[in-house]
């Protein structure tokens, strides 16, 4: 195939699996509980990740699938980033996605695909590769074999795919073909796909019916993780050749290009470290500025890194076009901390990453991580009640009475209609022999929500003399 289209598809393929890396970092809370772990394979059970090794692994991959999209140092990084990626998922069970263990094995036929330019190679060279004829060949049998999973009546009579989809697409399927002849219908094109996508010639239908489904799959709302994002990205090695080589002489593309040449222009006289240094900095700064738990101590491992690189590389071969490599490796380690940022700040992954860390810690009683987790979560989510009530009780659980308070009164704040904050303060005020103060507050709590028998409950016990005192949270929900 051209050397367009592989190096497009390389930009493509790693930068989502750099964005579906960072995505998977909010299931890190659920690895290493309880000190429990069962493996996908035999002898691993011992070695599974746990929720900082998992964290850290996840973060160090969307930095190396970020250097491969860009075609830096492939050879090296990308087995790296396939046996961190293998044992994330072969490690645990917990990690239940089947695309995951797809993902793996064309990892490691990626790891054998001459992604960097040769010398003197244009955008219509043809690049040769075996391993990618594997990879290709791989999806068919994913192809094949997900028809003949669905060779079964719940399938073919529609049942499965109609409890499945739904909304506008479904009212479509519903007006025009129905729902038992879509089903059969999906058989069909993926039993077609199995036979085509890994034969040149039949890559101008295997192209547009292949979109149609994956597209089809992200319409119905079915999407796990990336995969259909990733399928589609697949797709950019099937799409004919003359496309790609079309669109390289494009604005996107000559502008990339255009933003090359000014960078290796900035180091003809000789290597200008003012601008590795900024660079660097502003690395720093970006991984700084994420909200993942250990983002800035990653960070400074990979400046590090690329500090060593840079002068290896840049005291032994001072020559121009070594220059004009390192100062690419600059920048994409720039982009690449970028990318941490750009997709804590755009998505809920922080903020889900914290809440489930959270109630974890506080079922198995960890108070000082979730005390942790909740400052985090309150941070992210200011306007989140739970979470400033359930840190408000870590705090008072370790006499830090006045943020404590603080805390409840906040939670009250939020939300003023619910009785379990003014419960809680309640009964602190109660046990620290502040009786007239919890009669108003436990006033205040059935005022809030006389439907809450807790809180009547406790503005009794509290008439009649009892002190009301309790050790737990009011509401301990998961979600939360």
């Amino acid at each position: 195939m051209s050397w367009a289209k592989l190096v497009i598809g390389r930009f493509v393929l790693f930068g989502l699996l750099a964005i579906d890396a960072l995505l998977q970092i909010r299931h890190a809370p659920r690895y290493g509980v309880g000190g429990f772990n069962v493996a996908q394979l035999p002898g691993l059970d011992a070695i599974g990740p746990s929720r900082m090794i998992y964290e850290l692994c996840e973060l160090f991959n969307a930095y190396l699938f970020v250097l491969a999209a860009c075609g830096v140092a492939t050879r090296f990084v990308l087995p790296i980033a396939t046996a961190i990626y293998a044992y994330l998922y072969f490690g645990s069970q917990l990690d239940s996605y089947q695309h995951h263990y797809l993902v793996s094995l064309i990892l490691l036929l990626s790891c054998f695909i001459p992604w960097q330019r040769p010398d003197g190679a244009g955008p219509s060279t043809q690049i040769r590769s075996w391993a990618l004829r594997l990879v290709l060949i791989q999806i068919a049998i994913m192809y094949l074999w997900a028809a003949v999973s669905k060779m079964n009546h719940a399938w073919i009579d529609g049942r499965t795919l109609g409890g499945q989809i739904g909304g506008p697409l479904r009212a479509m399927i519903d007006a025009t073909i129905g729902i038992r002849r879509a089903s059969s219908l999906v058989i069909g094109i993926e039993l077609a796909l199995a036979a085509s996508v890994w034969n040149r010639r039949l890559w101008r239908a295997a192209a547009p019916l292949g979109l149609m489904l994956h597209l089809g799959i992200l319409a119905s709302g079915l999407e796990i993780g990336l995969f259909a994002w990733l399928m589609i990205g697949l797709y950019i090695f099937i799409i004919p050749d003359r496309i790609w080589v079309w669109l390289a002489g494009t604005g996107p593309v000559r502008l990339v290009r255009d933003l090359a040449r000014v960078i290796a222009s900035w180091f003809e006289d000789g290597p200008q470290w003012g601008v590795y240094a900024i660079a660097l900095a502003a690395g720093l700064g970006l991984a700084a500025l994420c909200r993942f738990d250990h983002a800035l101590q990653v960070g400074f491992i990979l400046t590090a890194a690329i500090v060593g690189v840079a002068l290896v590389r840049g005291l032994r071969q001072p020559g121009l076009r070594r220059r004009v490599q390192l100062a690419w490796l600059g920048c994409i380690h720039v982009v690449a901390l970028g990318t941490w940022l750009m997709v804590d700040r755009s998505s809920s992954v922080a903020e889900d990453y914290y809440r489930f860390l959270a109630g974890s810690a506080r079922r198995f009683g960890t108070d000082q991580e979730a005390e942790h987790a909740y400052r985090k979560l309150v941070a992210i989510v200011p306007d989140d009640e739970p979470a400033h009530f359930h840190l408000a009780h870590a705090l008072l659980a370790r006499d830090a009475t006045e943020e404590g308070l603080a805390e409840l009164h906040e939670a009250e704040r939020l939300a003023p209609s619910a009785a379990r904050a003014y419960v809680e303060e309640a009964r602190w005020l109660a046990s620290h022999a502040r009786k007239t103060e919890a009669l108003a507050k436990a006033r205040e709590a059935v005022a809030a929500d006389p439907k809450d028998s807790e809180a009547r409950d406790l503005l009794n016990s509290f008439k009649n003399g009892s002190t009301g005192k309790r050790a737990s949270p009011t509401i301990d929900d998961d979600s939360e």
